[in-house]
């Protein structure tokens, strides 16, 4: 399979600020940061004639990284997982890991407010004892000991007029509001067609049309994420938000998907995205 990717470098294009390259005929050797001259072996590897240091010269241009970005971009909107993105890219599977989550940043950030981020990294779980067994202190359901540690708040789905989807994750006065018993005064469980917990779908919608809709949506988050063998625990508010993001423009093909979420990326991406991976 062939990625072809070039519709989007023009548009990654404007995200990059044009620098100046050093005219020098001299390269800094990566050993000792100094500027001379470096000899060609007859391996093609280069000789620092300061420190005597032999290395390789990995020439990755601004052109270079906007392909991949590009190529690994449009995967990402196909649902494709980064180690199926790696196969078809060929592109290492630790970069294709690093943008996958920056896209996934990317899309709750403009999508969720700052204390709502903050709940996904701080939460720490809602386990109470029943029992002797440990359960979870909102569905009720049985918790591994092990799984304690790190489990992700419980997520409230509400279905908008316009056929989108919100999901976000409900600190835990919002929960137990929401988990409270059905009143007429308080309404049919506060607008919220259901409940993200403990890896399943709690529908709480008595409307047959918000049902429905319920249903369409949780059938797909489960086609996708099954492709992707689950999801990770610890990133599970990122995937959601994917999966939201997704959802509410899947009547977008994936190319056109792809240019939106450029819209989205800070000047100068590839300088703050990459860091970590060019160390």
């Amino acid at each position: 399979m062939i990625i072809n990717a070039d519709s989007l470098l023009p548009h990654l294009h404007d995200k990059v600020r044009p620098t100046h390259s050093d005219a020098s005929r001299h390269l800094l050797c990566p050993a000792c940061g100094t500027r001379t001259k470096l000899n060609t072996l007859g391996d093609g590897r280069k000789k620092c004639t300061v420190c005597g240091k032999k290395f390789r010269i990995h020439k990755i241009t601004n052109e270079n990284k906007l392909q991949q970005c590009a190529e690994i971009l449009l995967c990402f909107c196909l649902d494709f997982s980064a180690n199926r993105a790696t196969q078809i890219t060929h592109h290492r599977y630790r970069l294709v890991s690093v943008y996958y989550d920056h896209y996934r940043k990317l899309l709750t950030e403009k999508n969720m407010s700052q204390e709502k981020i903050l709940l996904l990294t701080t939460h720490k779980g809602d386990i109470e004892m029943v029992h002797d067994k440990y359960r979870c202190r909102w569905c009720k359901c049985k918790v591994h000991p092990e799984d304690l540690e790190g489990k992700a708040p419980v997520f409230g789905v509400q279905l908008q007029g316009s056929g989108d989807v919100c999901i976000d994750p409900l600190n835990d006065d919002e929960a137990a509001f929401a988990f409270a018993p059905q009143t007429e005064a308080s309404g049919p469980h506060k607008g919220y067609a259901g409940f993200i917990c403990c890896g399943k779908f709690h529908r709480l919608t008595k409307n047959e049309r918000a049902k429905d809709g319920a249903e369409q949506l949780w059938t797909w988050i489960r086609e996708r994420a099954r492709t992707h063998h689950g999801i990770w625990k610890r990133n599970t508010g990122f995937y959601l938000k994917e999966l939201e993001w997704k959802y509410n423009n899947r009547s977008l093909d994936p190319d056109m998907q792809a240019r939106k979420m450029i819209e989205l990326m800070p000047m100068d991406f590839l300088i703050t995205w990459l860091q970590k991976v060019e160390a």
